[in-house]
């Protein structure tokens, strides 16, 4: 999210004497990138690129709070200006009832309001219209445009209602989720139908009057006849103000703002600023008690970080002071002992939960340019691995995607219970003494698990299948692991299914002769339904049933290489015709299907091939393939071979032919 703030409004908050070009230089070293500065009503505008999980940074003050700690560090002077706003507030007239307000605290962690008398509807002023105009906001006049314009300057959305309007229909707002087929218009005159689910407010009739977080309704909305105003914060869950402004298409900054989760914690502020500006520049009058209700209060949890864990993951050693002056300065509360560092982060740093988030502010305040780098005191290999081909990789996962595979990307470090469903023993795996976090600490030596837990995170999708190609680990005796690159598939499809999928992918590179060989079973497998591919005398990999009822094929990309080729083999073509029919037999269950086909096939000379064709229940349809090389088969000569294959199956497999022969 970009967001556009004037050098002359960043020093209100910000007390320095850099200028645009050196804040927008340094700042965008270990911060927000401040990506082209503007030239708008005689003004420095800044254009800055926020991620997603610094709305704290999405805001006039939040940016001066950064600049402030990210210039110290260059050795220029800067301070965040102390924000002053008015006391607790105590109304000024007679008091108004506040509107009852119902609260869900599941829907709603805060709701802060006043009320105001007697606002005029003035002009806005210049400098306020100038920002605003600076910055991409529409402009009306002070009773609309103070809210947008302090909620560009502290981050938090606020809503102007005209009380009047909300006490005339019962002065109810009840925080609810709307049902299906409800309508409500917003304040600019489109009209909406909910899907049901959408958190709005509504009134003690049962009417939408706002669409919180997003946008007003025209209902309760400030017109020319406004003389009152409810200033009004809340903090809806962020899900749920995302699932409203996607399903509806509304794209407002309070939107945006809300679903990355605002911290409530300043609600109270912005409430305080409104106010501030709406005395100044429409001579409201304070007119209740400020209302408050806010059962989402969380306290931030310390987070614990060893010394030597950042220098570790550094690589060089930064002195205690200074990390904690960094620390500190970015609005955490440090404290040292043991050479063990608490930093307990301000509620609008939910981001930092963990020590790698902690050492990674520490690193990027300090400047990730400074940190040691170490060119390689060799040449670069220009010889090719023996055991690499990119192109044949590329291959498998252009056709995979393209036959409805979905590749993924999972972590090469698993934790303890991922490590365990590997089938190896955990004292079988690498454990780094460094993780990046304490809960990936193994060196997987299976993908399987890896790829479950991707299918189990997407519960949802009733038919899903996942592929990755990426290394497992194998630990050697006083030596680096041994690296393996597989390719591993696992699906919720049947084992027939995966089968087919596996043996495509070899067609691709037109290996012949692949047999799958049943097995007993594998470090995975709890089924019948265990085999190893075999081509020639090479073991590519296996394919199994897994104990989820999911199907998982696994291919050493190695071997694959020595069996791949980039053309088809050449055959020359037969003499004489081949014959080729279906035949359906009845198999008891948990027979082994690559056992029968084996036995059928070596039943009479005249049978050169057998392919599995269909199953129906218990029911299995081959597809056999007769050939003579000198001479065409006829009726009476594919008779006996027939019958030869008949009785081999109901011998050896108690099978039974459906139809006759």
């Amino acid at each position: 999210m970009n967001i556009l703030i004037p050098h002359t409004w960043l020093k209100e908050h910000l007390e320095t004497e850099a200028d645009p070009k050196t804040i927008q230089k340094n700042v965008s070293l270990c911060g927000p990138s401040v990506e082209r500065i503007y030239d708008i009503e005689g003004d420095n505008v800044y254009d800055i690129e926020v991620t997603t999980n610094r709305v704290d940074s999405m805001s006039v003050r939040g940016i001066a709070r950064e600049t402030a700690v990210i210039l110290k560090q260059f050795d220029i002077k800067a301070e965040l200006k102390p924000l002053t706003l008015l006391e607790d507030l105590q109304p000024e007239v007679e008091p108004l009832p506040l509107p009852k307000i119902i609260n869900d605290p599941e829907l709603s962690k805060r709701v802060i309001c006043v009320v105001l008398q007697g606002v005029k509807r003035n002009p806005t002023p210049e400098w306020m219209a100038k920002r605003l105009l600076q910055t991409e906001q529409n402009v009306h006049d002070a009773v609309i445009d103070i809210t947008n314009y302090v909620t560009h300057e502290l981050g938090h959305p606020c809503h102007a209602f005209d009380y009047d309007k909300l006490m005339n229909t019962g002065g109810e707002i009840n925080i609810v989720e709307a049902k299906s087929n409800e309508t409500f218009t917003t304040l600019d005159g489109n009209e909406f139908t909910t899907v049901g689910g959408e958190v709005v407010f509504k009134n003690g009739e049962g009417e939408i009057i706002d669409l919180p977080s997003i946008k007003g309704t025209v209902n309760t909305s400030i017109d020319d006849s406004t003389q009152n105003v409810l200033l009004l914060l809340e903090s809806i869950t962020a899900e749920k103000v995302r699932f409203a402004s996607m399903t509806h298409a509304i794209r407002t900054t309070a939107a945006q703002l809300m679903e990355k989760h605002v911290d409530p914690e300043l609600a109270k502020t912005v409430l305080l600023r409104g106010v501030e500006l709406y005395r100044e520049l429409c001579e409201a009058k304070i007119a209740s008690p400020i209302y408050d209700d806010f059962p989402g209060k969380v306290e931030p949890t310390p987070v614990i970080v060893p010394l030597h864990r950042i220098t570790d993951y550094l690589g060089l050693t930064i002195e205690t002071d200074r990390i904690v002056s960094i620390l500190e300065t970015l609005g955490c509360t440090t404290t040292v002992s043991d050479e063990v560092l608490t930093v307990t982060p301000p509620t609008f740093r939910p981001d930092i939960a963990i020590p790698a988030d902690v050492i990674e502010e520490i690193a990027r305040i300090y400047g990730y340019h400074n940190l040691p780098s170490t060119l390689m005191d060799t040449p670069i290999p220009t010889t090719k691995p023996s055991d690499v081909d990119f192109v044949l990789e590329n291959r498998i996962k252009h056709f995979l995607a393209n036959i409805g595979w979905q590749e993924i990307y999972s972590y090469s470090m698993v934790s303890e219970a991922i490590a365990k469903q590997s089938g190896y023993a955990l004292d079988g795996h690498l454990a780094l003494q460094n993780p990046l976090t304490d809960d990936r600490i193994y060196m997987r030596r299976s993908l399987v698990p890896s790829l479950e837990e991707i299918i189990a995170q997407n519960a949802r999708e009733e038919h899903l299948s996942v592929f990755e190609i990426a290394n497992v680990y194998h630990p050697l005796a006083h030596q680096l692991p041994s690296q393996e690159l597989m390719l591993t598939m696992v699906s919720t499809d049947q084992y027939t299914t995966v089968k087919g999928a596996l043996e495509a992918v070899m067609c691709q590179f037109f290996v012949e002769n692949v047999k799958v060989k049943p097995i007993d079973g594998s470090h995975l497998c709890n089924s019948v339904q265990c085999g190893e591919v075999w081509v020639g005398n090479n073991l590519l990999g296996s394919i199994m049933v897994l104990p989820t009822g999911h199907t998982a094929a696994e291919l050493q990309i190695s071997q694959l290489m020595k069996v791949a080729q980039k053309h088809p083999t050449y055959h020359s073509i037969p003499k004489t015709a081949e014959v080729r029919e279906d035949i359906t037999l009845t198999l008891p269950e948990k027979t082994l299907v690559g056992e029968v086909i084996k036995t059928l096939q070596s039943s009479h000379e005249l049978i050169t091939s057998i392919e599995l064709k269909d199953v129906y229940h218990q029911n299995y349809t081959f597809a056999i393939t007769y050939w003579q090389p000198e001479e065409n088969l006829s009726s009476a000569d594919v008779e006996p071979a027939r019958k030869a294959l008949v009785e081999a199956a109901e011998a050896q497999y108690s099978a039974q032919l459906v139809g006759e022969i």
